[in-house]
């Protein structure tokens, strides 16, 4: 589950300065590449002569039989991204890691879900759109979608669509920054004040059983901090951010500060390799070194393709942007963000 497959591009369909890829999935690895809605793809490809990793998030219907959508956005300077719009195409192969990620949502009869999202944001969020309205009878789904301006709206034909099938069980308000609207309601960013607006005029008192927002940090922290404010259980609120292709978060280096011996487990097979005492490196960047070969994205702590979980041992993490409380209490780490704090390390892929 953590090798990369070689999947072909079946299609390729043009969006708002992006792209959405149609990855044809062969039969036999349509169980590999399973996947619950909000989960992301992992591509490898070599540009310019420079391996690059990059994860985009699953925007598809759960019910599409042996395809799986995601969208592309391009970005300035961004070295995979550019290269996806112009150079990919219908028939073009490339890497793939299965999917992976815990920003997901498996939907249940007569709940309702409040997604908040900015814009690529929407991505992961569609899926979990098309789940609860195709996977249920009774479940509602409302979206607040936010934009510069309407000709940069992600998926909105799909959106649309949606809309006039399922009516009144799926609600989208959008939201504009640099386009001027009628209703002063849906101008502007979400920030404290917008979300507590939008509380008090569309969804106070609504119940609901879970909040997602995905989208820049500065947005996500605001929502989810705002959220908690007005009163929403923490436990639902959910949150998944994203970086954009070229976007780097610094890292503190922080060095080993004793010899250790390290144990991973994945695929079933254990590998082991040693630590030297001085050395700045993530347990990633070790195993990389020894030729353990991990899965991994963004190196920056944010898609939680890395998670893993620590069986032995003690580590120190330098950010933490994907992991859930619940997930580093039960000692699931990112072992790109991760530094050895003990003699002994053993962390496993397979649980």
């Amino acid at each position: 589950m953590h090798k990369f497959k070689t999947l072909t591009i079946k299609r390729t369909r043009p969006q708002p300065n992006g792209i959405i890829w149609t990855m044809y999935i062969p039969d036999d690895l349509v169980a590999d590449f399973a996947y619950i809605p909000g989960q992301h793809l992992t591509f490898k490809a070599v540009i310019n002569g420079e391996e690059l990793r990059r994860s985009y998030s699953i925007c598809s219907a759960p019910s599409k039989t042996n395809e799986i959508d995601v969208l592309i956005k391009a970005v300035d300077d961004g070295r995979f991204s550019q290269v996806a719009q112009t150079h990919y195409h219908a028939g073009s192969k490339i890497e793939v890691l299965p999917p992976s990620g815990h920003f997901t949502l498996e939907p249940k009869e007569g709940e309702l879900y409040v997604a908040f999202a900015a814009g690529s944001g929407i991505t992961p969020i569609m899926g979990m759109i098309y789940a609860a309205m195709q996977q249920t009878e009774t479940a509602d789904f409302v979206l607040f979608y936010g934009n510069s301006k309407t000709s940069d709206v992600l998926l909105h034909d799909e959106i649309a669509a949606l809309k006039d099938q399922f009516g009144a069980r799926f609600s989208v308000h959008f939201f504009l920054t640099q386009q001027r609207v009628d209703m002063p309601l849906y101008q502007g960013r979400f920030d404290a004040e917008k979300v507590k607006t939008i509380n008090n005029h569309l969804i106070k008192h609504v119940g609901a059983d879970g909040y997602f927002v995905c989208g820049p940090g500065p947005m996500i922290d605001s929502v989810c901090a705002t959220l908690e404010e007005i009163g929403v259980d923490p436990a639902l609120i959910h949150n998944e951010r994203f970086l954009s292709d070229g976007q780097e978060i610094s890292l503190a280096e922080k060095t080993i500060k004793e010899d250790a011996g390290v144990t991973v487990t994945i695929d079933g097979a254990n590998h082991e390799f040693n630590l030297t005492a001085g050395t700045q490196a993530t347990l990633l960047e070790s195993a990389d070194a020894a030729g353990v070969e991990l899965p991994y994205s963004c190196k920056a702590g944010v898609c939680a393709t890395c998670r893993c979980k620590l069986v032995v041992g003690e580590v120190e993490m330098i950010n933490n942007y994907s992991l859930q409380e619940w997930e580093t209490k039960a000692g699931y780490i990112l072992s790109c963000q991760a530094v050895a704090r003990s003699s002994k390390i053993h962390i496993s892929f397979d649980e």
